[in-house]
């Protein structure tokens, strides 16, 4: 799998689909990978140029120990587009990846087709930035599959884990057997720029076609950040995606990409 220089990191990407068709890239959050887009490649790459990559501080990209920012890591996405040769993409991020999705659409507005922002929020309050840094504090006293058990335990709604034990399994084995786990250093230095960050002030600049999902059951991030979203953004979309929590887009892949994709479908490029 290829790697590209950006911003003097390594930044790791996967490219699916036809390379002549609209790119839409997507960015996720807080430690995770590419490989949880894995519900949607298949069903976007069907239409899109789906771009997958590792934040800087995640998975098989560099991990550096230096600080972070929301800007910087949206700075690294654009870099690694202007490496591609994609003048503008559609443009999702989940949770931190949404962060970073929404810092492009202001910072790098003309390279943005449309918005995704899944399971996000303008800014973190402040019990949001305790858990954060009490996760990565439990992360580093607690075996992998210890901490995997307690993060589902917040991202996964009630009704998933109840009727769906084999998706949950499917989850805590990918946590453990992970060949190239997000350490301590990109857990602490992407919580450090999550607890820095806001768009609040800004979210009015946003011009091009939104669509905020959240799941109905997110502990982690609840719908009342989408709803400030929905409020601030000029003519956004807004869908809840029942009987999901934080990972909606996993616990509930049918309805959020079918929502997706009928949203990407109003707003062609070409």
């Amino acid at each position: 799998m290829p790697k590209v220089r950006v911003n003097g990191i390594e930044i790791f990407h996967q490219e699916i689909g036809a390379s002549d068709a609209e790119p839409l890239v997507l960015i996720m959050g807080w430690g995770g990978d590419h490989t949880a887009w894995a519900f949607q490649a298949p069903a976007f790459s069907a239409r899109y140029r789906v771009i997958l990559f590792d934040n800087r501080g995640a998975g098989q990209s560099d991990q550096p120990d230096v600080p972070y920012t929301i800007a910087g890591m949206a700075a690294d996405t654009v870099g690694l587009l202007d490496a591609l040769g994609i003048g503008t993409a559609h443009v999702a991020g989940m949770s931190m990846g949404g962060m970073i999705a929404q810092e492009i659409a202001l910072s790098h507005p003309d390279r943005v087709l449309t918005l995704g922002l899944h399971c996000t929020l303008p800014q973190t309050d402040a019990f949001l930035s305790f858990r954060g840094d009490g996760m990565v504090r439990i992360r580093a006293h607690e075996n992998r599959e210890d901490f995997a058990r307690m993060l589902l335990a917040w991202v996964l709604s009630p009704k998933t884990v109840a009727d769906k034990p084999g998706l949950v399994e499917m989850l805590l084995q990918r946590a453990v057997d992970n060949p190239y786990p997000t350490g301590l250093v990109g857990l602490k230095r992407q919580a450090e720029a999550i607890g820095q960050w806001s768009s609040l002030e800004r979210l009015s600049q946003i011009r091009v076609p939104t669509l905020i999902t959240t799941g109905a059951d997110d502990i982690m991030v609840p719908p009342e950040h989408s709803r400030a979203l929905h409020a601030r953004i000029p003519h956004a979309d807004s869908v809840v995606i029942p009987d999901a929590g934080h990972l909606h887009p996993i616990e509930q892949p049918e309805a959020f990409n079918r929502a997706v994709l009928a949203f990407l479908a109003r707003h062609p490029s070409r």
